[in-house]
């Protein structure tokens, strides 16, 4: 979060353009190679695939028609995997990429890159379906997963001197201090509330949407628009991030309480409008024509409007943080995510970043699954399973629409 202006390479990966036409009709076959070549190729395509299954999981064990028979009961299980199983898998992807490209060094690939995708896939199935010695198992695969894969960029990091950057270790290894916290939950190892550890989990990933997107959201509009009219502070970017992390700090600290509830409210509201003017500053109103454009600053928008929900609810507002935490999960992350994964992954496999009708749908499909997730509590609270239902069928929509249509982006070789 320094003052310095981000490099070309620090970006490049997420903005290339290229000349060589898309193909639809091409016939490659599968590739190991190509699958394992990068990060964003494996844990992108299993994070939406999960993204997809897990959700309807999670409906229908509210129901009654599916047990999670792992060592995470149904909310702690639905809380962790939302975090540690899906979010953190499209996250470990697009740093693997991002940092290769802003170090010129090599991130995991091959069997390496191959043998963490299994420790997460097994991790996942374990502790959904892994009872007594199997769960146990579960647990300690997930445990170890974030860690190794915190060396696989923080080594790049380190050997390139790109001190810039070093924050995403340090973020990891917070996600990974929860992820601990969370087994300890489960075990009744210590008496913390497993609702608290994911509102600081969710923070982490604030801050990343934060910074990354601080960097990213001008430059992609002006580079594809050809003008500058999008402004980036850095100044300002540093006092956001220092609120972000402040606000990290205090969630650790009070949890989903209501201590200090006006100290923390005006807080986040200062936050909020910081978040605001910061958007304005991008001019997101030119990005409209461009779905590839303006589903990021629409999902980005998700976190200022969360921070304004969580105010709210400290100030006795007729809802709870809880919905405002899935305006930043909903909203804000799975959007970003979607996002960043269609432009990327059609960018590193040599495609133009023009988006078809299927990234039009998905932007479309996670817009309206944040949207109903929040709002319609917020309009039809007495219809909870209806809005929890139409939300869930978006969402899957979504992920499910990403995973059909860039598996075989994924598993062959660039164009």
């Amino acid at each position: 979060m320094s003052g310095a202006k981000p490099t070309p390479t620090e970006t490049e990966d997420m903005q290339q353009t290229h000349t060589m036409p898309n193909l639809p009709g091409a016939k490659l076959a599968f590739s190991w190679e190509a699958f394992l070549s990068l990060g964003f190729r494996p844990f992108y395509i299993a994070g939406a695939a999960y993204a997809a299954i897990s959700v309807p999981l999670w409906v229908a064990s509210i129901i009654g028609i599916v047990d999670i028979n792992g060592p995470l009961d149904g909310v702690l299980w639905h809380s962790h995997e939302l975090i540690f199983g899906f979010a953190v898998a499209i996250l470990i992807g697009f740093l693997y990429t991002a940092v290769q490209n802003w170090t010129g060094r090599k991130t995991p690939n091959g069997l390496v890159l191959g043998g963490l995708l299994g420790m997460w896939l097994a991790a996942r199935i374990l502790l959904f379906v892994g009872s007594g010695p199997l769960g146990s198992l579960g647990q300690i695969i997930d445990l170890l997963f974030l860690p190794l894969a915190a060396l696989g960029i923080a080594i790049p990091l380190y050997q390139a001197k790109n001190t810039r950057n070093y924050f995403t270790v340090a973020l990891l290894l917070v996600l990974a201090v929860g992820n601990g916290l969370f087994h300890a939950i489960a075990l009744d190892m210590i008496s913390y509330d497993g609702a608290d550890v994911f509102l600081w989990a969710v923070d982490v990933f604030a801050i990343f949407i934060t910074v990354i997107g601080g960097r990213i959201i001008p430059l992609f509009t002006n580079n594809a628009l050809g003008v500058r009219r999008a402004v980036r502070s850095q100044r300002l970017e540093d006092i956001i991030g220092l609120g972000m992390v402040l606000l990290l700090v205090s969630d650790i600290y009070y949890g989903l309480t209501y201590e200090a509830a006006t100290v923390r409210a005006v807080g986040l509201l200062v936050l909020a409008g910081l978040h605001f003017f910061k958007m304005g500053l991008w001019q997101p109103q030119i990005t409209w024509g461009k779905p590839i454009l303006w589903i990021l600053p629409v999902s980005y928008a998700w976190l200022p409007i969360a921070l304004l929900l969580r105010a709210g609810a400290l100030l006795d507002m007729p809802w709870d943080q809880v919905l405002a935490v899935h305006a930043i999960t909903v909203g804000s992350m799975a959007g970003m995510m979607l996002a960043m994964m269609t432009r990327s992954a059609l960018g590193h496999s040599g495609r133009p970043l023009v988006p078809t009708w299927v990234e039009i749908a998905i932007y479309y499909l996670i817009v309206a699954s944040a949207a109903v997730r929040v709002f319609g509590i917020l309009l039809y609270p007495e219809g909870y399973f209806v809005v929890l239902g139409v939300s869930a069928l978006c969402w899957v929509g979504a992920f499910g629409l990403f995973t059909g249509r860039y598996w075989g982006i994924v598993t062959r070789p660039r164009f």
